[in-house]
């Protein structure tokens, strides 16, 4: 996949409504989940259809071997220049409080919901390459 396309299919999501999940959305903060989740920021939420435009961010393209039935995993990391620099924050289990930033972002393409993104930490990301569970395939 290139660059253009990954961000048309997420500027067409962000349009249809689908891009965020409830459960990454930051107006949803009191719903509770029994797991750690992470939230968008609301800067980010209010305005994903601008971030996605703007191309102030840099796509890293992973094979997630853990869906291979969905397999497209792209890490999105805001330019240093952005104003979404703190994409998201984590939320843990049963909390309505965000309580931990995030540095970057992840879209996927899952079987049943479409295209969305989550908040994702570059440790975590990296603890999934060195476990096999992700497959760098190259920089968009």
């Amino acid at each position: 996949m290139t660059h253009d396309e990954l961000k048309q299919h997420l500027e067409h999501a962000s349009k249809n409504g689908t891009l965020m999940t409830p459960k990454h959305d930051p107006a949803n903060l009191s719903t509770t989940y029994n797991s750690f989740r992470t939230v968008l920021s609301f800067e980010l939420a209010q305005n994903l259809e601008g971030f996605f435009s703007s191309g102030e961010y840099q796509v890293k393209e992973y094979v997630n071997n853990n869906y291979p039935s969905s397999s497209l995993y792209f890490e999105i990391e805001p330019t240093v220049n952005s104003a979404f620099s703190v994409p998201a924050s984590g939320v843990a289990p049963n909390s309505p409080f965000a309580s931990s930033a995030v540095d970057r972002i992840v879209a996927v393409s899952g079987s049943s919901q479409g295209w969305h993104i989550f908040g994702e930490s570059s440790a975590t990301i990296q603890r999934k390459l060195s476990s096999g569970d992700l497959e760098f395939k190259g920089t968009l």
